[in-house]
């Protein structure tokens, strides 16, 4: 008896610890519920979190407003794909309920019509037990619970009944987040619209009639202003470039040399032929007086001699061309002078230029994007990144009509401007950023602008 009454008691005491944990675990769920900061994650913990208060081995949540259904998660799922093939199935199945705001056991036969999509699910989870609980807010389901349970394990009307309470803190729950959001008559009528609306309407004002110049900012170099150009005079090979890149030159220095051993034996050749067709007329025109048939070689001889000279004038014009010489003093932008070396040149190819580095300009590189109608009365705004503490202005000349590939490949629209008030201290080859200014614009306009023309290439409008 003893024995009997101590295992009634311990009996009695498990049932009421189980049934204090099931109370104490219904409890937090739904005050973790009530606790939740919008609809996105109060799903969340429905699907995920309702398997400590009642056992399942996997919970989808699906949203009926305006009576279409919209999957909105699956335990232990972040992300769904509605469109996938398991998606599909339960939809069918979830469609063909009746009716859905009703929580009850689901049996096979309630299916009707769709009993392949029910067979194929159970072979799937090797036997299938599902529940169905609507989600009611003001009397109106607006979502509902498939619970299901794999193989063996079966759903019974006890367990139907345990999730009626969980049934309806979820509900209390999804109103106070829908009512979060709120609708635009309520978020009006609040206390903090109110206070804030003068705020809004001045910002809206100030958006719409505060004019400011619309502005561009594009990086800027700093280049040498009116170059004299170095080209190379004759087509052939340069053998030196006795002079290096930066050094300064005064006229007359000299600045390349060609390979002249082709030239040298070229007019050596020729004077040979001038000399032996000169002598040749010479002794025609001494033999005229005694033999008529001479005579008729002097005009010949006469016409070959010519064109010997003309070739020799070329010979000495490209001897005496065979060291090129600085046209005018300044400074020498080229690249590596041992490059040059040994390298083939044809008329006209340009070897170097020659600078005054007091004098320079800035090259602007415009984005496709922002070639815009500039205001050329606005002066500009220049920081160089080697002397950021100081802006420098300069005006804008031209803006090309076409974009061309910068130093870095990319397509831009090249501009240039020349300094306000030249500084002697400012060197070719500095790198900044210019600011370029346009006409005025709303400060809505100001600040959209770049999303706006974003928008219209992504939808193609």
């Amino acid at each position: 008896m003893i024995d009997l009454e101590t295992s009634r008691e311990v009996s009695a005491s498990s049932v009421s610890s189980a049934a204090f944990e099931s109370l104490a675990t219904l409890q937090q769920l739904t005050l973790e519920a009530g606790l939740s900061e919008n609809r996105k994650q109060l799903v969340f913990r429905i699907v995920n979190d309702m398997v400590r208060y009642c056992r399942y081995d996997r919970s989808v949540l699906w949203g009926m407003s305006n009576g279409k259904l919209k999957l909105l998660g699956v335990s232990g799922n972040t992300q769904v794909n509605p469109d996938s093939p398991l998606a599909t199935q339960w939809r069918s199945l979830v469609d063909a309920l009746s009716p859905r705001n009703r929580p009850a056991v689901i049996e096979p036969e309630a299916f009707s019509g769709h009993e392949n999509m029910w067979n194929e699910l159970t072979k799937r989870t090797d036997g299938l037990s599902v529940i169905w609980l609507p989600i009611d807010v003001e009397g109106r389901a607006v979502a509902g619970l498939w619970l299901e349970r794999w193989g063996d394990k079966r759903f019974s009307g006890r367990d139907l009944a345990r999730l009626e309470a969980i049934r309806l803190a979820y509900g209390v729950a999804w109103r106070s987040v829908a009512r979060e959001s709120g609708s635009l008559r309520r978020v009006l009528a609040s206390r903090k619209w109110k206070a804030t609306a003068p705020v809004a309407a001045v910002v809206v004002a100030a958006l719409c009639f505060v004019q400011v110049p619309l502005r561009i900012v594009a990086p800027c170099e700093v280049v040498p202003k009116d170059p004299v150009a170095v080209t190379a005079p004759l087509g052939g090979v340069i053998d030196e470039i006795p002079v290096w890149p930066g050094r300064s030159v005064e006229v007359g220095d000299l600045l390349a040399v060609y390979d002249k051993r082709v030239a040298t034996e070229a007019i050596k050749v020729v004077r040979q032929q001038v000399q032996i067709i000169e002598s040749g007329l010479q002794r025609s025109r001494v033999q005229a007086f005694d033999n008529p048939s001479a005579r008729s070689e002097i005009a010949l001889l006469e016409h070959r001699l010519e064109q010997e000279k003309t070739r020799l004038r070329v010979a000495q014009h490209r001897v005496d061309h065979l060291e090129i010489r600085a046209p005018v003093r300044g400074t020498l932008v080229f690249a590596d002078p041992h490059e040059w070396r040994g390298r083939p040149v044809q008329v006209g190819e340009r070897l170097m230029m020659i600078v005054d580095p007091q004098k320079t300009k800035l090259r602007i590189w415009l984005p496709e994007t922002d070639n815009i109608n500039f205001d050329q009365a606005k002066p500009l705004t220049i920081m160089l990144d080697s002397d950021p503490s100081w802006s420098r202005t300069a005006a804008l000349r031209f803006v090309a009509n076409h974009s061309e590939v910068n130093p870095d490949g990319v397509p831009r629209f090249r501009a240039e401007a020349e300094w306000d008030h030249p500084d002697p201290n400012v060197r070719m080859g500095w790198q900044g950023t210019a600011a370029l200014y346009g006409n005025n614009v709303p400060l809505g306009y100001w600040l959209l602008r770049r999303p706006l023309a974003a928008i219209r290439r992504f939808i193609g409008v």
